[in-house]
């Protein structure tokens, strides 16, 4: 491994070149310093403020999104219990807040956890100032700590939508998220501008329980713990990520009156936890689901929003969610009806929240500290190659490198197999053709080269998609051309595929003794590499040159031809094919003819099939 990868080293030089590119999502830092932030989110009055909620008890405002301070709006700590997954969760604000001045927040009571969802208003005389007085609307006991939800909102019907977790602990041992008597597992809608019934709201008349048995505040089952959701702009749909228990994490549609299967059901997987039956058809399934496996936190969907900004950030209609424990962020797309999520970027921190402005555009929270925004940019890479030809024609099981700048957080060589598929929280996902995406094996990394292996199911002859994603958030994606069968590459000492071949000479004497002889050296007083030349010796000797490169392997199948020449004289191949040992690496086998000595400096040209590989050079004595 360790001779493998020096190997490479040499072999691997920067090199800039054009290539066929497109925009790209990446974090833009907006503001630091902030105490555990959960959500981010506008009055929508006009006055393009952004809100921030601190998880402690703080609410901060910023004078506008692209401010880089924020002053208090609101300090709630003393009511506060928190941390974990208590502590203030929850903001929203009245659709006529521009003038009635009241917003609403959901927290988790000091003195034993209850759930509270309350009203206040800002300052008639510093709108970026709240005043204290509190009018409770709605108190929820919680049995545990955790599984509170918290987001609120406030629905296109003008309605407070509540998201109520389930009460905690594991596998909902009470059954509350399906007992339609109890408001834990639910999503909740209260009407805040009216009372009824002795109560500080009024139900809307169309809750789905009105009437009926169970509580008439519930508006949808069988919820895990809603801890985000959205309502879509244009639609009024309302998208939330429910967090999962063992296996899948899901975005479900919340529809008036919807069973969303929890505890029975974990997304569309049977927990044989009942109370019911797992087919019962009644439940709605997610829209999506992915699943995590491993514990201490493998996987916490983070729900979203829907794309509905002026700035072409992301496709319209598209849905942008996250996750907290492997602080990915995905786009959800919408094709004809068929959901196909597109990895943006696997950040280095917990994602514990979106924001989207007035204006429509998103953004993303580092529960650490940090607020970012969601921006559309130029990539980072500037080229993906051959690591061996540097052309940008590649094919299944080739070693690729890309070269550009932001491309991972430091420097880390692969010293182990099998090769991971990160390296320092950088990955590369190619998709063919065909649509199938499949995670790359990964060499080596640094901020401005990464050698990968192309997956060998990438096989088709159309373009390939290559996704970067690095720790910090920077993602690249572009389109390359692989040719499909055959992109023979051989590596030089040099950044441009040309020059003094990376091989060896094997000098087979007349008892088969064999000895492996360098054909290059590097001259420091030049700093480059120069020609050993290779000395044919007796006739009794059989001298051959052991080039390698990539993307040449499959050329040992008919009907490709295989030919090298030295010069203009053709050599005979003895051996083309994978190196033993060394993954991702060709190697061709050549017989010098003894008609080469005293030639001096020759090109080396390999043709598989109709490619050419990159000229090299030997020197021969």
């Amino acid at each position: 491994m360790r001779s493998f990868f020096s190997f490479l080293a040499i072999a691997f030089f920067s090199l800039v070149i054009g290539a066929q590119a497109q925009n790209v999502i990446q974090l833009e830092p907006v503001i630091s310093g902030l105490s555990s932030p959960i959500l981010a989110t506008s009055a929508r009055d006009g006055s393009n403020r952004l809100f921030i909620v601190e998880q402690s008890g703080k609410i901060r405002v910023m004078a506008s999104p692209t401010a880089t301070t924020a002053t208090t709006f609101i300090d709630l700590t003393a009511k506060i219990s928190c941390c974990g997954e208590r502590g203030l969760l929850g903001l929203a604000f009245h659709p006529q807040y521009a003038t009635n001045r009241k917003f609403y927040v959901n927290y988790t009571r000091i003195f034993d956890g209850t759930t509270v969802v309350a009203e206040y208003q800002a300052s008639a005389g510093d709108a970026n100032l709240a005043d204290t007085t509190e009018r409770v609307l709605l108190t929820v006991d919680q049995p545990y700590t955790n599984h509170n939800g918290g987001m609120i909102a406030f629905g296109q019907d003008g309605f407070l939508y509540i998201g109520m977790g389930d009460g905690g602990s594991g596998n909902d041992p009470e059954n509350r998220a399906q007992n339609i008597e109890s408001l834990l597992g639910k999503m909740l809608r209260i009407d805040v501008n009216s009372t009824s019934a002795g109560l500080p709201y009024a139900i809307p008349a169309d809750n789905p329980l009105v009437g009926v048995a169970g509580r008439d505040e519930i508006y949808a089952t069988g919820l895990r713990n809603p801890w985000r959701f959205s309502f879509d702009r244009q639609t009024g749909d309302l998208y939330a990520g429910d967090v999962g228990q063992d296996v899948n994490e899901e975005i479900d549609i919340i529809r008036r009156g919807g069973n969303y299967g929890w505890r029975v059901l974990e997304g569309t997987r049977c927990t044989n936890l009942g109370p019911g039956a797992c087919n019962n058809s009644t439940f709605i399934p997610p829209i999506y689901e992915y699943q995590h496996v491993g514990a201490n936190c493998s996987g916490s969907v983070t729900g979203g929003y829907v794309y509905r900004g002026t700035r072409s950030t992301f496709p319209a209609g598209a849905y942008v969610f996250g996750d907290f424990c492997k602080g990915t962020i995905t786009q959800l797309n919408n094709n004809n009806g068929t959901r196909q999520a597109q990895l943006l970027m696997d950040t280095a921190f917990p994602v514990s929240s979106f924001g989207e402005d007035e204006a429509g555009e998103l953004y993303a929270l580092n529960y650490g500290g940090t607020l970012y925004r969601l921006v559309s940019a130029a990539p980072r890479a500037l080229a993906n190659v051959s690591a061996a030809s540097y052309e940008p024609r590649l094919m299944p099981d080739a070693i690729a490198t890309a070269f550009g700048t932001g491309l991972a957080t430091g420097t880390q060589t692969a010293t182990t197999l099998p090769l991971p598929t990160a390296l320092l929280e950088t990955r590369v996902y190619v998709r063919d053709g065909n649509g199938l995406e499949t995670q790359a094996q990964l060499f080596y990394v640094s901020p401005t080269q990464i050698n990968f292996l192309m997956p060998p199911s990438n096989l088709t002859s159309s373009d390939n998609i290559v996704t970067i994603i690095s720790g910090a958030g920077l993602v690249s994606r572009q389109t390359m051309v692989a040719t499909g069968p055959l992109a023979p590459g051989l590596f030089s000492y040099n950044a441009t595929g040309r020059g003094i071949a990376a091989a060896l000479a094997l000098r087979v004497k007349a008892d088969n003794s064999q000895t492996y002889e360098s054909i290059a050296r590097f001259d420091q007083a030049s700093n480059q590499w120069v020609p050993v030349p290779i000395d044919l010796g007796p006739e009794t000797d059989r001298v051959f040159l052991v080039a390698f490169g990539t993307g040449f392997r499959f050329a040992l199948i008919p009907p490709f031809s295989r030919i090298i020449t030295f010069g203009e004289t053709a050599g005979e191949i003895t051996f083309l094919g994978a190196h033993p040992s060394l993954i991702g690496v060709d190697q061709v086998n050549a017989l010098l003819p003894r008609s080469l000595i005293g030639r001096g400096l020759l090109d080396v040209v390999l043709r598989t099939g109709v490619y050419t590989a990159n000229t090299v050079q030997i020197q021969v004595k």
